[in-house]
C-alpha cells in the first residue's frame, strides 16, 4: 500500500493521485464503551470490578472473550467488501500502558493492534490510528474511560509527558508501515473540563496549552517518524477550531465531529428542508472554515448517519468515518441480535441505566429522569447563574449522577449476571458480538456501498 500525504490540500498516494478516505470506526474495540458494548459506567472501572465478583482469572478472560469477539479480520474484510477504504481504530492508552508502571508498554496491547492493522494490509483498507483515551484524560467523559468528570491532562505534566511518550512509541514501533494512513492524535479534547465540566458560557478553551501540546508531540512524531499523516482534532469534542495555531507544519489534516441536531427540529418537515440544514450546520462549523481559510484537508471522523450528510461529504471532497461499525443497537451497521443470548441476559440491568442505547428501554429510570430534571431546575434557582438559562443544564445533572454514579453501581449487578459461568458459558454469551452473529443494517450498508462504489 501506498504511503498516504497532504499535497496542496488533498491526500495523495506517492504518484500524487488523489485519494479519498471513506470508511468507519471500529468502536468500542480498543477502547469500550458502555453505549456500544451493552455496560453500565465506564470501563475501567468495570474491569476492577469484574475481577472481584467474577474471580481474576474469569474476570480477565471475559474481558479477552467480549473484545475477541467485538472485531476480528471478517469485520475488516466486510467493510471492504462495501468499497471502505479507512479504519479509523480507537485506541484506550490502558492497552499499552498500566498507570502503576508508567513509560513501559505492553507487548499484548501492540499485539492486539498489529492483528488488526495486519487484517487492514491484506484487505487492502488503511487504518487510522486514534488515541480515543489519553493518559489523565482529555476531556470529561465516559468515552475516554473517564469517571472523575475532569480532565487532568491540561494541567498535569506527568500525564503529558506520557502522551508525549506513547506517540513516540507508535512512531517508532510504526513508521515503516504504509497501512497506516496517520496517527489522530487525540480524540474529542475538551480543554475546559479541566476542573470539570460546567455548563456556562461563554466556553473557556485553554488554547494556549492545546497549541503547545499539539506541538510538542507532533515534533516527537516527526524526529522519528516523518512519513505519517498527524491529525488534529478540535477543542470541545472537535467542534471548535479557530483557537488553534495556523497549521505549523507540512503534512497535517484536521479532524471534526459533526453530529447533527436535524433531528431536534421537529418543524423541518420535508427532506429539503432537512438537507438545507445540514448543509447551514456543516457551511458554518468551525472546521470548515478552518480547513477552508488555510487549504487543508477536512476529515469528519465521526458522525451518526444520516444520508443527507454523507452526499454533503461527497459534493464538498471531504473524507469522512462513520460512528461506528457496531454496537447493541441501532446507529450502527452492525448489531447483536435483539433476542440473542446477550441483550436477553443484560436487558434487565440495562433498562435501568440512565446514560446508554436508546435501544435500552427507558421506563425504568423514567422516574429518576424526571427526579434529576427537578434537581436540575432547583439547584439553577439556588445558584442563580444566569449562564445557566443558555443550556440544557439537565443534560449536565444527567451525564454526572446518571453516567458517573448511578450506572457506575449499576456495575455491580451487571457483573453477577455473568457469575457462576465457565469460559465456555461466556464464550457462548459473548459471540454474539461477532460477525456472522451480528444483524446488519441493509438501508445503512446499501447507501455506503452506493457512496464507496462510486
Amino acid at each position: 500500500m501506498d504511503f498516504l500525504k497532504v499535497k496542496n490540500g488533498a491526500v495523495v498516494d506517492e504518484s500524487g493521485n488523489r485519494v479519498r478516505l471513506r470508511g468507519t470506526n471500529s468502536g468500542a474495540w480498543m477502547n469500550m464503551e458502555n453505549f456500544m458494548n451493552g455496560f453500565p459506567g465506564c470501563e475501567h472501572r468495570l474491569r476492577f470490578f469484574a475481577k472481584q465478583i467474577l474471580g481474576e482469572e474469569l474476570g480477565s478472560y471475559f474481558f479477552d472473550s467480549m473484545l475477541g469477539n467485538f472485531f476480528t479480520e471478517a469485520d475488516v474484510e466486510y467493510i471492504a467488501s462495501l468499497g471502505m477504504n479507512l479504519l479509523r481504530i480507537p485506541l484506550n492508552y490502558r492497552h499499552f500502558e498500566d498507570d502503576m508502571h508508567p513509560f513501559v508498554y505492553k507487548e499484548e496491547g501492540f499485539q492486539m493492534l498489529d492483528k488488526a492493522l495486519d487484517w487492514c494490509e491484506k484487505h487492502n483498507v488503511y487504518a487510522i490510528l486514534d488515541l480515543h483515551a489519553v493518559q489523565g484524560w482529555q476531556n470529561s467523559d465516559w468515552h475516554s474511560d473517564n469517571y472523575t468528570r475532569s480532565a487532568l491532562l491540561w494541567r498535569t505534566l506527568h500525564f503529558q509527558d506520557r502522551f508525549v511518550a506513547l506517540w513516540e512509541e507508535f512512531a517508532k514501533r510504526y513508521k515503516g508501515r504504509s497501512v497506516i494512513a496517520g496517527y489522530d492524535l487525540m480524540n474529542e479534547p475538551c480543554t475546559n473540563t479541566d476542573y470539570t465540566r460546567m455548563p456556562l458560557l461563554p466556553y473557556d478553551g485553554r488554547w494556549d496549552e492545546m497549541n503547545k501540546l499539539y506541538r510538542r508531540v507532533t515534533e516527537a512524531i516527526r524526529k522519528i517518524d516523518s512519513d505519517h499523516i498527524v491529525i488534529l482534532e478540535g477543542d470541545d469534542f472537535s467542534r471548535r477550531f479557530m483557537g488553534l495555531d495556523v497549521p505549523f507544519t507540512d503534512n497535517l489534516m484536521y479532524s471534526s465531529h459533526e453530529y447533527s441536531l436535524v433531528g431536534t427540529h421537529p418543524e423541518l418537515e420535508t427532506d429539503e428542508q432537512k438537507r438545507d440544514f445540514i448543509r447551514k450546520e456543516f457551511l458554518e462549523a468551525e472546521g470548515t472554515k478552518f480547513a477552508m481559510k488555510y487549504n487543508v484537508p477536512l476529515w469528519v471522523s465521526e458522525f451518526s448517519f444520516l444520508p443527507d450528510q454523507v452526499e454533503l461529504y461527497e459534493e464538498m471532497n471531504v473524507h469522512w468515518t462513520q460512528w461506528s461499525l457496531k454496537g447493541v443497537g441501532g446507529g450502527f451497521l452492525l448489531h447483536t441480535p435483539d433476542d440473542g443470548a446477550y441483550n436477553s441476559l443484560v436487558r434487565p440491568v440495562m433498562d435501568k441505566a440512565l446514560f446508554t442505547s436508546p435501544h435500552w428501554g427507558e421506563e425504568a429510570s423514567r422516574e429518576l429522569r424526571e427526579q434529576i430534571i427537578a434537581l436540575s431546575e432547583t439547584v439553577k434557582h439556588l445558584v442563580g447563574a444566569k449562564n445557566l438559562d443558555n443550556v440544557e443544564h439537565p443534560v449536565y445533572f444527567n451525564t454526572t449522577i446518571g453516567d458517573n454514579y448511578v450506572d457506575c453501581m449499576l456495575q455491580y449487578p451487571y457483573l453477577e449476571l455473568f457469575q457462576g459461568k465457565n469460559k465456555e458459558e461466556l464464550d457462548h454469551i459473548l459471540s454474539d458480538f461477532r460477525f456472522d452473529r451480528c444483524q446488519i443494517n441493509k438501508d445503512v450498508e446499501e447507501r455506503f456501498r452506493k457512496y464507496c462504489k462510486s
